[in-house]
């Protein structure tokens, strides 16, 4: 049966929006090691400008029309209808990767971006082609945990941490309100790694 015809698939222009914010949430990981990367504080001065920014985005849409018809005509495809009276998921996602950064060791948090930014788009994948329409499937909560352990190891950490903090990613990503695990995901894995690997 193709994926359009199962049970809960989304109407052709929704399931494009979908792909373009898992588009754009995956690319925002590149992030992590770019704040690694910049010299003393510049990357908590990046994602913190980032995070304030969007923050006032989000002001400004609800405030003043103006705003609202500037940040839908460039980025309107990314905002789901639904997110017009509360934080949208680029703005909760923003404010996850300053938080984890500011209170993360460097390296840790930028592995927990990077985490934050692939896990949770390959777990909207795999619940989309096999969660059988449901809201947070155990197809995408397997999907999310492989992404984030091979984050994990690839940035570095061991087995042991890379195991644990699949765990958590996979356990914070399936928060029942929307767009929690924005936030909670960069968290979780900035808080395991820093418990976890070594200094």
């Amino acid at each position: 049966m193709p994926a359009s015809a199962a049970a809960g698939a989304l109407p052709r222009h929704a399931a494009r929006r979908e792909d373009l914010r898992r588009a754009v949430h995956a690319a925002s990981g590149v992030l992590g090691p770019l704040a690694l990367w910049l010299p003393g504080r510049a990357g908590a001065w990046l994602l913190g400008a980032l995070a304030a920014a969007a923050l006032l985005l989000e002001a400004g849409r609800r405030a003043r029309p103006v705003v609202r018809r500037a940040v839908e005509t460039v980025a309107g495809s990314l905002f789901r209808p639904d997110e017009a009276g509360g934080l949208s998921g680029p703005t909760t996602l923003a404010l996850g990767y300053a938080a984890a950064w500011w209170l993360f060791p460097p390296r840790a948090a930028a592995t927990a971006i990077v985490v934050a930014a692939l896990a949770d788009p390959a777990a909207a994948l795999a619940g989309r082609r096999f969660g059988r329409g449901e809201g947070k499937s155990a197809a995408g909560s397997l999907a999310c945990a492989l992404v984030a352990g091979a984050v994990i190891l690839a940035g570095g950490a061991g087995a042991p941490a890379a195991a644990a903090g699949a765990l958590v990613a996979a356990l914070v990503e399936r928060a029942p309100w929307r767009a929690a695990d924005n936030l909670l995901v960069p968290l979780a894995a900035g808080a395991t790694l820093t418990l976890l690997s070594p200094p």
